[in-house]
């Protein structure tokens, strides 16, 4: 995180085989001090890579196996495009944007005022390219893998005069495998010798999915556009299991299982924006408006018990609302920013859920109907004050969050919460030499509960378990203390970030057992959770054309636990780590050299309320040359590493091990052209000159 105007912040510029380069800062400009910016190169390695790719060239960002996002080793990241939240799921987009279309991406792991109070894992905002010539531009990519799972995409635009008009489309199937063994215990009463169960079982994942959008802009002048976005998407699943159950006690009954489930979804929606740049530098006044719909959400599921018994559930999910957000950025002189905006959401969400079972089992005998409704509306504003006071530069900001939620079900009570919060937050900003900045800052921010942690009634997961919401489940907060050491120096890019996250309300899953031996679980708030520690990420050259990342995340955790003997705190020291190299192969003529990329990422063994999970790793492999200067072909091999995960469940009445294992490794082949006027030039045969102090 760079200080405004600071000399440290300015950066020499790279060999052209980088990608990415820290931002740094003119003498004329200001840049805020809540986060880290990356600038995505105009190099053919980088309009060929995907987000991904990009990414794990970050130091202080790691990508799971699964193309998760963390930050500071804690998922839940929050992605931004453009400041505003991603159509659809944010990861099946991140593999459609390539860096031809990214600008600069920002890594913010404190967020300041300025963004939604929801979300505590922080934000990567990725900034899109405005700035085009007339004409014909766009990528194409498609992907296959040897799980069966193939997807393409392509991104077009066209610019004549002040109009653009552009259009985006994404689709194809997945597929995926697992195996699992579980180790039952159920204890039945005191002093009673317990009942064991053991299982094995085996599942299939398949699907098909859809998106698609399409975009026009018109520049009303040099510094004014609007845009009106459409969008839509659609995805078919479904997914088989076979458990096998084998009683190891006389009072447990053997007996096997089959579940298929079908799913099905769909949503559209419309959203017009609005963009102004002011005279001075860095003024901009920003306006997003939406409204979407998700006219069909069909989920089916029908079991079979090897007694002949059937059963079978339905649940049916629908969604409108919109969305709108005002953001106005005006500095002030050549050192501060005055910053404000205001943001509201509406949103009504219905849920229909369906039982039936012809059966004796009184675990899943009879017919159930529910229904609920959730119906939320979020009115925010915000104000951040960025100045330079000498050397130091302080940016408070204050956000007050108005929430209005109904949750209501036919014969139960209707619950209604209304109140008014506000969110801090601080920072502050001291360049302690030429190379070194120091970035201290403060925030508050929370976790919602989505609708399935507040249903007000019991769902059937399979023939031992249940899901039970609580409708009385409360936000859980955090407040983040964080101090961030960087150092960059020519190419050498290093980080010490030091932290103290404390959680109040924390979430957590508590398990208990029927008399007829079924498990049912529940969300609550299970007290306060602390995490202290502190990460070090650097990112340097050093071998001839290998550059590394690494980042390391050590820290103190303090949570709370309920076990056969009773509720305590669990303190543990734990620590995940995340590597990169990557090699940068030699030129040929225009067209750019080889990329090898390897990432190791370690995640070591957590306690939870009631569940325990045992340490991970996993390695990704992947190879990138180009075809020619605008085609690239990207080899990949992920799922590298051990191929079972091992979660352990103990509660006061009973205990789960489970086993995992998944199918791998997984080999992928992608393909990524670019065309039209997002072609990018073929690098200098020297380097520009650096940015003047």
């Amino acid at each position: 995180m760079f200080a405004a105007n600071a000399p440290a912040a300015v950066v020499q510029q790279s060999s052209q085989s980088d990608v990415i380069e820290v931002v740094g800062t003119r003498a004329e400009q200001t840049q805020k001090i809540d986060r880290r910016t990356y600038r995505v190169k105009d190099t053919p390695h980088a309009a060929q890579q995907d987000s991904f790719q990009l990414l794990r060239g970050l130091p202080a960002v790691t990508i799971t196996s699964d193309d998760h996002i963390m930050l500071l080793g804690a998922q839940g990241v929050t992605i931004l495009v453009d400041g505003a939240p991603v159509h659809g799921d944010p990861i099946q987009y991140l593999r459609t944007l390539h860096g031809s279309d990214i600008e600069r991406i920002e890594v913010i792991t404190n967020p300041s005022a300025q963004y939604s109070a929801e979300g505590t894992g922080g934000i990567v905002n990725f900034i899109l390219r405005k700035k085009r010539d007339d004409g014909l531009s766009g990528s194409a990519n498609a992907e296959g893998s040897t799980l069966g799972s193939m997807t393409g995409s392509s991104t077009l635009r066209y610019k004549k005069g002040k109009w653009t008009y552009g259009m985006q489309a994404q689709g194809g199937q997945f597929r995926d495998r697992e195996r699992w063994e579980d180790l039952r215990t159920v204890e039945n009463a005191p002093g009673v010798a317990p009942t064991v169960g053991m299982a094995t079982a085996r599942s299939h994942f398949a699907g098909r999915f859809g998106f698609a959008s399409g975009t026009i802009t018109h520049d009303i002048d040099d510094k004014t556009s609007i845009s009106d976005d459409v969008f839509g998407g659609a995805i078919h699943g479904s997914s088989s299991s076979r458990s096998d159950w084998r009683g190891l006690t006389p009072d447990f009954q053997s007996f096997s299982e089959l579940q298929r489930t079908i799913n099905d979804a769909s949503y559209v929606g419309n959203q017009l924006n609005l963009d102004h740049r002011g005279k001075k530098e860095g003024e901009s006044l920003q306006a997003h408006i939406s409204i979407y719909e998700n006219p069909t959400g069909d989920m089916r599921t029908t079991g079979n018990l090897s007694d002949g018994q059937p059963y079978s559930l339905q649940r049916r999910d629908t969604l409108w609302g919109g969305w709108s957000k005002i953001d106005w950025t005006h500095p002030i002189g050549k050192h501060n920013i005055l910053s404000a905006g205001a943001e509201w959401t509406f949103q009504r969400r219905g849920h229909d859920y369906d039982f039936v079972s012809a059966g004796s089992d009184p675990s899943l005998s009879g017919a159930v109907f529910d229904r609920f409704t959730v119906t939320q509306s979020n009115a925010d504003f915000w104000t951040t004050f960025q100045r330079q006071i000498g050397s130091w530069t302080v940016m408070p900001g204050f956000r007050v969050d108005y929430l209005s939620r109904t949750v209501s079900s036919p014969g139960l009570s209707t619950i209604h919460v209304d109140r008014t919060n506000i969110y801090p937050s601080f920072h502050l900003q001291h360049p302690l030499g030429k190379a070194v900045n120091l970035t201290v800052s403060y925030s508050r921010r929370i976790d919602r509960p989505d609708d399935e942690h507040l249903r007000p009634y019991a769902i059937v997961e399979n023939a031992l378990s249940m899901s039970e919401g609580n409708p009385s489940l409360l936000d859980q907060s955090v407040d983040s203390y964080e101090a961030d050491l960087h150092y960059h120096h020519k190419k050498l890019d290093a980080g010490l970030i030091i932290y103290d996250h404390e959680t109040a309300g924390l979430w957590s899953p508590s398990y208990s057992v029927t008399q007829s031996g079924v498990n049912v679980f529940t969300w609550i708030n299970a007290g306060h959770q602390s995490d202290r520690g502190a990460e070090i990420d650097v990112s340097t050259p050093f071998l001839a054309r290998v550059k590394a990342n690494a980042s390391l995340n050590l820290f103190d955790s303090r949570v709370p636990v309920f076990g056969p003997n009773g509720a305590g705190m669990y303190e543990s020291f734990r620590y995940t780590g995340n590597a990169t190299i990557e090699w940068d192969g030699h030129d040929n003529g225009d067209r750019q050299g080889d990329v090898a990329q390897a990432q190791l990422q370690y995640q070591s063994s957590a306690r939870s309320f009631e569940t325990r999970d045992d340490a991970s790793w996993s390695l990704n492999l992947s190879w990138t040359h180009s075809l020619s200067h605008t085609l690239s072909l990207t080899a990949s091999i992920d799922r590298l590493g051990p191929r079972h995960q091992r979660h352990l469940l103990i509660a006061p009445f009973i205990r789960e091990d489970t086993l995992t294992r998944m199918y791998g490794p997984e080999f992928k082949l992608k393909i990524v052209k670019n065309f039209g006027n997002s072609k990018v030039p073929p690098p200098p045969s020297a380097p520009p000159p650096a940015i003047p102090h």
